[in-house]
């Protein structure tokens, strides 16, 4: 699916008058084009070793990644001039939560040998969806790019710039960098992509130190677009960061090379879909020549050739260079803001557009509501006002008979942004909710009656400061001031259209107005266990309620993850307590279900004091990490069969004869529902068993171990038991 987003076609610049801005940078820019026609005469190749990573990511409203599979390869890599592209890949390992195939399935090729020449590829060559375990050489399979340093380049591009950016002192000259600003200018129809970004070269040899930009197509016949690629309100961007590197005093080859492919769907809310292909080249041998070496015409494309080790090889192989994640985090989609396409950036004109926070703001299904259908638009003042936006949604609830909605306006000024809101919503209660957790039911309360949220009617006005703390991988802080004014809400609907089983009541809350305050930090947001993104994050929320309704509600979470050698370990840690001498029952925690403590009943625990830990421990054996293909294009990460621990533990507590009364208050007056109660000590299910497939899939048993139960045979997707 990304393979086929990337192909969409995206908008381009109206050509200028001229390629060039100056007659300087004309000459400049010939001088390159010559000197990297092809490699230096005495150039004959090299052998190098590339460590590569392929991920997988979701990138949230505020830029947050949480990463859902990671591949590492270890390869190495022979390029003889004039001849073929040679891969072998000599070590494979992965992680991943519930990702079914590997990031393969669309990239056979992943990096580029040189940026000589007078066509490139952007970074992957895709896999035909036609492929079987031995494909032909195909050009239909990838996108080539016209280098913008071809003899042809007026065709395709123009050209502005040729400042002098940076200075850098090797042990042998100083070097000059220089940027030049290319610009895709479209003709024709073909389907050759083009560059659009800079360039950087060594002023004095005219070769390419830094490529970084993004790749347009510049077309392609209608027949051969997939529908995937007409859709309304889809984006998809191929961007490219390539650095090179000058190996022996003369030659500039890759010392890194990034290729991203972002794509969003506006029906689907602001989020991105992120494929990220991070390599590293080290350990250079260049077999130089003789000068007297004719050069070589390198106008045409070089094939590439990927190989794989045995697969014991493969399995055992543990000379890895950076740990697994790292090449994956230390980047972030946001570094391409500048260069995004127009939809996206935070320069230019006033735009509009009608695209949702969520997908639920569109259209949702629960028990209160019923169908739910709204819109949503936003304004962005960009360049006229920067920092300035505003969005406004509408909707209505066809069951309930309800209109909801709201607005928001926001100035963003550097690391501070300043917003206010007004809305009325239907707010969840539910509690310890994990990244991406939708807020309200889906398409499972449609088609099987599951509506497992509880909702309160919410009208609320609040103003907020926010501060990024260095950087959004660093943290945020955020304080908010407002008014809300709560009101209890009842489940309308028997069933789902399509579902037999009977929805349960809404639980009860308790109705009033409330001057609000909440202050929160968040360290490394990215972290969460639940995701594969290493490292410790935490949060901690402060939140108080005073006037009709008063309470007072922290709340603690922690969480980590990390990688050694084959052993993975995570961890998600959330704890908290209310206090009030009178406790509203919608700000006690609930415990019990599948989102919370598996083998208990929905929300079968409550409590002013609650805590709710889950752990994750695993090691993965060196057997069978090959990926292997399994059917046309589809590629599976290898079995890699591994043991894994798994502990998720609960505790609640009704601390006083306040949070009591406010449990007994769950219950709906006049139906006959069990009375959520305190754990009475710590509620715990333990879990052991294989791993497959780096964690993507479980089998084992399972047991609670807070009183006498047998063990349970248990198998699924993701990593806990």
């Amino acid at each position: 699916m990304i393979a086929l987003l990337v192909l969409a076609q995206l908008a381009a610049s109206s050509p200028l008058d001229s390629a060039y801005s100056s007659p300087e940078l004309r000459t400049l820019v010939a001088r390159a084009a010559a000197a990297n026609h092809a490699p230096p005469q005495t150039f004959g190749g090299y052998r190098a070793r590339v460590e590569s990573e392929l991920s997988l990511i979701m990138r949230d409203t505020l830029g947050r990644e949480q990463i859902a599979q990671i591949e590492q390869l270890a390869s190495s890599v022979h390029w003889t001039r004039g001849a073929d592209y040679d891969m072998r890949v000599v070590g494979y390992r992965s992680q991943g939560v519930g990702v079914p195939y590997s990031t393969l399935t669309f990239v056979k090729g992943w990096t580029e040998p040189s940026l000589y020449g007078e066509r490139l590829m952007i970074g992957a060559q895709f896999a035909d969806s036609t492929t079987r375990r031995q494909p032909p050489p195909s050009r239909e399979d990838s996108i080539v790019g016209v280098h913008p340093l071809a003899a042809d380049r007026d065709l395709y591009y123009r050209f502005s710039g040729g400042d002098t950016i940076a200075v850098l002192n090797t042990s042998q000259r100083l070097i000059h960098v220089v940027r030049i600003r290319v610009t895709p200018h479209l003709v024709g129809s073909t389907r050759l992509a083009a560059f659009d970004g800079e360039l950087q070269l060594d002023a004095e040899r005219g070769q390419i130190v830094r490529m970084r930009g993004q790749f347009v197509v510049l077309g392609s016949s209608a027949r051969r677009r997939s529908w995937v690629t007409r859709i309304p309100g889809i984006v998809a961007v191929a961007y490219c960061d390539f650095v090179n590197a000058e190996v022996n005093g003369r030659y500039w080859l890759p010392a890194s090379q990034r290729s991203e492919f972002q794509t969003a769907f506006a029906l689907l809310g602001r989020s991105r879909a992120v494929m990220r292909i991070v390599s590293r080249f080290s350990d250079y041998t260049v077999d130089e020549r003789a000068d007297t070496l004719l050069a070589v015409d390198d106008t045409h494309r070089i094939r590439h050739r990927t190989a794989w080790a045995p697969s014991d090889s493969i399995s055992g192989f543990g000379a890895w260079q950076s740990p697994l994640g790292s090449a994956t985090t230390e980047v972030n989609a946001n570094d391409f803001d500048d260069i995004a396409p127009d939809v996206w950036r935070a320069t230019g004109g006033v735009r509009f557009d009608a695209m949702p926070t969520r997908a639920s703001n569109l259209v949702r299904y629960n028990r209160v509501e019923g169908l739910f259908t709204g819109v949503e638009g936003s304004v962005r003042m960009r360049s006229v006002v920067p920092g300035l936006s505003a969005s406004a949604r509408a909707g209505w609830a066809w069951t309930e008979r309800t209109a909801r909605g709201g607005a928001s306006v926001s100035l963003q000024r550097s690391a501070w942004t300043y917003g206010a809101r007004a809305e009325r919503l239907l707010a969840s209660t539910n509690d310890f909710r994990q990244p991406f957790e939708s807020e309200s039911a889906g398409p499972e309360a449609l088609l099987a009656s599951i509506d497992d949220f509880d909702y309160v009617d919410r009208r609320i006005a609040t103003g907020s400061i926010t501060k990024v703390l260095g950087s959004l991988s660093t943290g945020i802080a955020s304080l908010q001031l407002g008014v809300g004014d709560d009101r209890a809400e009842r489940s309308r609907l028997t069933r789902g259209w399509l579902g037999r089983d009977a929805f349960r009541p809404n639980r009860g809350v308790m109705s009033g107005t409330y001057a609000l305050a909440i202050a929160e930090v968040e360290l490394h947001p990215s972290v969460s266990g639940d995701f594969l993104v290493p490292g410790v994050g935490g949060k901690l929320r402060y939140e108080m309620g005073n006037g009709a309704l008063r309470w007072d509600r922290a709340e603690l979470s922690v969480a980590a993850r990390q990688y050694w050698h084959s052993i993975t370990f995570a961890l998600h840690a959330d704890g908290g307590a209310v206090f009030g001498s009178v406790i509203p029952p919608q700000t006690l925690f609930e415990l019990g279900g599948s989102g919370s403590l598996p083998g208990y009943t929905y929300k079968e625990f409550t409590g002013d004091r609650a805590a709710l830990v889950r752990s994750y421990a695993s090691y993965t054996l060196p057997l069978w990490r090959t990926p292997r293909r399994v059917w046309r294009a589809i590629v599976l990460p290898g079995l890699a069969p591994g043991f894994a621990a798994g502990v998720q533990a609960g505790w609640t507590d009704l601390s006083s004869a306040a949070a009591r009364t406010s449990a007994a208050a769950l219950s709906v007056p006049g139906i006959m529902t069990p009375t959520s109660q305190a754990t009475n000590g710590v509620r715990a299910t333990v879990g052991a068993g294989l791993t497959f497939f780096g964690g993507n899939v479980h089998v084992g048993v399972a047991r609670a171990v807070d009183h006498s139960a047998p063990w349970k045979f248990v198998a699924g997707l993701g990593q806990l038991f």
